[in-house]
């Protein structure tokens, strides 16, 4: 989710577990070419990458090899695309592309958020009552666009609140 108020902000709180499947910068998925990498998460590997004609920058997701062998997941993957899609809020973070890698692994392309993560800000100092009530009012907002569309989030956490 983003902040809502134009802000980028930065993907971070992922593990930093090291992957034998990393995609290296100067990696071609799709029309983006990889950049750096975000952070990793239980579903997948997040990299900077940016769009090799028009410049535009993206955050692309790989799905872990171990999952792309289960449909259940595989699927799961596709549906969060499509669910945030079906939503269409500004509280929540765009993905544009889907496909998969030559290896099978399935992949999104979302917005490139530059910033904190609301864990990271937890962690700095105490936050006002005006931080709160902003943060907290975003997410409300979102988690109503959302619910709206009869979809449930399943995995809120200031880790993937911008």
């Amino acid at each position: 989710m983003t902040n809502g108020q134009g802000n980028e902000t930065a993907m971070t709180g992922f593990s930093p577990i090291a992957d034998d499947d990393e995609l290296a910068p100067g990696t071609v998925v799709g029309e983006f070419r990889i950049e750096c990498k975000l952070g990793r998460g239980g579903m997948g590997t997040v990299y900077g990458a940016v769009h090799e004609v028009i410049g535009k920058r993206g955050a692309v997701k790989v799905l872990r090899r171990e999952l792309c062998t289960d449909q259940l997941q595989v699927s799961r993957f596709v549906q969060e695309a499509r669910a945030v899609n079906q939503i269409g809020h500004p509280n929540i973070v765009d993905v544009f592309a889907f496909g998969t890698l030559p290896d099978g692994r399935s992949y999104l392309v979302m917005e490139w958020l530059v910033g904190q993560s609301l864990r990271t800000r937890l962690h700095r100092s105490p936050m006002t009552r005006v931080e709160v009530r902003d943060i907290l009012g975003d997410v409300v907002r979102a988690l109503e666009a959302t619910h709206a569309k009869g979809i449930i989030h399943r995995d809120l956490k200031p880790d993937n609140v911008f």
